[in-house]
């Protein structure tokens, strides 16, 4: 009764608030009615009555910033740093907007701005914790191992119990090769001062570079517990679970979080996208299968298809999508499944019906990528490599990132015997797609089929630095390491890989190539952190340059 009445109070007060007056009057008006809505979490309808406050008076720094913390709270992060930076446009000195721009700034990685904008804070705060927080993490991000723990301690000392800070040294204390003592640390913050997400996914990340898999799981449980209704974090865990060759526990876990969010798109779509990522090698195809057609919806059924085909089991794939396809125009609901289905078609060997098909998809979407990949395989399929070619570089031109697009054209120069034209190829689409695994791997048999074998092994050493943390470029350098009994690469990759979640059978491969791998990894590490020691002595030796290190 309470909450009827308090409505109809607020309702009330809205009518009063929509009486006509000056442009202050009414921005002031609408910037009210938006806290009411605000209060309530109405996120959508607070956004409309500030941003009717802005259009009548646009010059007013809080306005801008309330609209800021209405898309911080609906994660609009662009649309927040848009908002903040208008605010100090009109007012330089506003510390709520500097100090949220450079916390928006590290998280998208700007490092720059979030340097800058902390410093502008610290110049007149130098004890702000938030600030020497976004100081850390930047320095941590770019590998400053004594100054990030230089900050995290300097925190510690003006607050002993911030979580921020503890974090952030166990960060630093993992970097250096101190993992026990990093975890020790977390735990005991946890004992004393309770169990937060922050602390737990810190945990998370140095119990998945251990391959400690029993404390994952039952830090994942800690984390259940606390966030009960959050779907993401039960996403993670199944991918982690098919990351580590557990695919019934991920589609237990899949199951369960269908069932719970019953006719729920949002999240069907994101277990459709997690099969995707995971591809058709992890996922336990069979199981998978039975699952969808017991319960799965229509996108689920189609994820399969996706899956079926990647693993070349076409005549399964094109008994799943047939009931789902278009029988006469082509409709938009049912267009992905066309595309997927000509894709079953032509590996049949049935290329006529398949490219009829595509042209169905491509008179209704012109531009459809998928389906103008499609219209390149069944040409590469049928032999007509002039079609395929004149396809495969109109759709890379118009779908730069579309990896696939990539391999397809590169593959078409190889099989025309145009090896100039496929080596360009390649290392354009490395460097412009890369984080790619497919188009890595595609490139490095290339040049492996070309006999081209330190090429390859250069190729793959740049794609691991620039994706320390991708398990598939690790695999790829690992073959090719091993391949030439390169014992160097081999250590190098091992080191790497302590910080690459789902590892372990990787590294057991390789330390079993070659006896006292283990020793030389030991070696390399101690001599590593005794640099990195000496460093860190060398620089409290030197003067103090302040928080920011302005005139060093």
């Amino acid at each position: 009764m309470a909450s009827v009445v308090a409505r109809r109070v607020a309702a009330a007060a809205l009518l009063a608030l929509a009486a006509c007056g000056s442009p202050e009057q009414k921005a002031e008006k609408a910037a009210v009615r938006s806290d009411l809505y605000y209060g309530h979490r109405d996120l959508y309808s607070a956004r409309v009555e500030i941003k009717r406050a802005i259009g009548a008076q646009d010059d007013v720094p809080e306005y801008w910033a309330k609209l800021a913390r209405i898309e911080l709270a609906d994660g609009h992060y662009l649309e927040a740093y848009q908002a903040y930076a208008r605010v100090v446009e009109i007012d330089p000195d506003n510390e709520e907007a500097t100090q949220t721009m450079a916390e928006l700034s590290y998280q998208a990685g700007s490092f720059e701005d979030a340097d800058r904008l902390a410093d502008k804070i610290l110049k007149k705060q130098p004890r702000s914790l938030r600030m020497l927080l976004v100081k850390g993490a930047v320095a941590a991000s770019r590998r400053d191992v004594p100054g990030a723990r230089g900050i995290a301690e300097q925190m510690l000392a003006i607050d002993p119990g911030n979580e921020g800070a503890k974090i952030l040294l166990a960060r630093v204390m993992n970097m250096s090769g101190e993992r026990a003592p990093a975890m020790a640390l977390l735990e005991e913050s946890i004992a004393k001062d309770g169990e937060s997400v922050a602390k737990l996914m810190a945990l998370l990340d140095l119990y998945n570079s251990r391959e400690d898999f029993p404390r994952v799981a039952r830090t994942f449980a800690r984390l259940f517990t606390l966030q009960p209704g959050n779907a993401e974090l039960r996403l993670e865990y199944a991918k982690l679970l098919y990351e580590r060759g557990r695919p019934d526990r991920a589609l237990g876990m899949l199951a369960r979080l269908a069932r719970r969010h019953r006719h729920d798109p949002a999240i069907e779509q994101k277990i459709v996208d997690l099969w995707t990522e995971v591809g058709s090698d992890r996922v336990d195809v069979d199981g998978l299968r039975r699952f969808v057609t017991t319960s799965g919806d229509k996108q689920m059924k189609i994820a399969l298809g996706h899956l079926l085909l990647d693993q070349k089991r076409h005549a399964e794939a094109e008994a799943l999508l047939r009931p789902l396809i278009d029988t006469g125009d082509v409709t938009a609901a049912k267009v992905e499944a066309d595309v997927l289905y000509a894709g079953a078609l032509a590996g049949l060997g049935r290329g006529g019906e398949a490219q009829a098909l595509v042209d169905r998809v491509l008179k209704f979407d012109p531009a459809n990528p998928r389906a103008l990949l499609m219209q390149v395989q069944v040409a590469i399929a049928t032999g007509d490599l002039a079609s395929a070619l004149r396809d495969a570089q109109a759709l890379v031109r118009d779908n730069p990132a579309l990896a696939e697009a990539r391999v397809a054209l590169a593959d078409i120069y190889v099989r025309r015997k145009e090896r100039v034209l496929a080596d360009a190829s390649f290392a354009r689409a490395l460097n412009e797609v890369p984080d790619s695994g497919p188009m890595l791997t595609a490139y490095v048999a290339y040049l492996r089929d070309t006999q081209r074998e330190p090429m390859a092994r250069e190729v793959a050493k740049r794609f691991t630095r620039s994706n320390p943390r991708m398990l598939a470029g690790w695999k790829v350098r690992a073959e090719l390491c091993l391949a030439a009994d390169d014992k160097t690469c081999l250590v190098e990759t091992l080191q790497a890989l302590d910080q690459v979640a789902g590892s372990m059978k990787l590294r057991r491969r390789i330390e079993a190539h070659s006896p006292g791998f283990a020793a030389a990894v030991a070696a390399a590490v101690a001599k590593r952190e005794g640099e990195e020691k000496e460093r860190g002595a060398a620089g409290q030796a030197r003067p103090s340059c302040g928080t920011t290190g302005a005139g060093c």
